[in-house]
């Protein structure tokens, strides 16, 4: 009988906060027979890029960067990311290190995630164009409109439902796609 071996696959992302992190650790709970993956915070935007550039140079293999790009402004987007690139020395690394962006911040996963904003707003509805409105400032207004601190968020995501959503379309499909390819 022919058994097929299963690889795992090391990655290590590196986010630019403590709470992202938390966030990825928990969605990505349910994703540990498929990954091998750690999850490394920093603290902020330029400890981030640093984390990365030493875990290049160490050779590390398959190293994701997620940032936020603090704007939604394509060209002020494009400057960052070549920025990033540069950095970086995308030439050099383009085979094991790959950059993912939220637009504008990390919290806009919350807004793809139909089954969380269901918890977090206790059934309530929430009108398409407060949902729009939300798309440029998700924290601010996701905190708000359910009078809770993202901290409190992270609740949510103890059912396997609420994770399982977070594969369906966003940004952490697009993470889990490129990690398992």
């Amino acid at each position: 009988m022919y058994m097929k071996r299963i690889i795992k696959k090391n990655i290590t992302i590196v986010t630019e906060s403590e709470f992202d992190a938390e966030i990825l650790e928990k969605i990505f709970s349910d994703k540990k027979s498929n990954l091998d993956i750690q999850i490394l915070p920093a603290y902020g935007y330029s400890s981030a890029l640093s984390k990365v550039k030493s875990l290049l140079t160490l050779r590390k293999e398959n190293i994701l960067l997620l940032l936020d790009t603090d704007t939604i402004e394509i060209n002020e987007i494009k400057q960052k990311e070549d920025f990033v690139n540069s950095y970086i020395n995308i030439d050099l690394n383009k085979d094991n290190f790959k950059t993912f962006w939220a637009v504008p911040e990390f919290e806009i996963i919350f807004l793809n995630n139909k089954l969380f904003l269901t918890e977090l707003m206790a059934k309530k509805r929430i009108s398409k164009d407060l949902l729009e409105i939300a798309k440029t400032s998700p924290k601010n207004v996701l905190e708000m409109i359910s009078k809770k601190r993202r901290k409190d968020f992270i609740i949510y995501l103890d059912k396997k439902e609420v994770r399982d959503e977070f594969f369906k379309e966003g940004l952490i499909k697009e993470i889990y796609e490129y990690a398992t390819k």
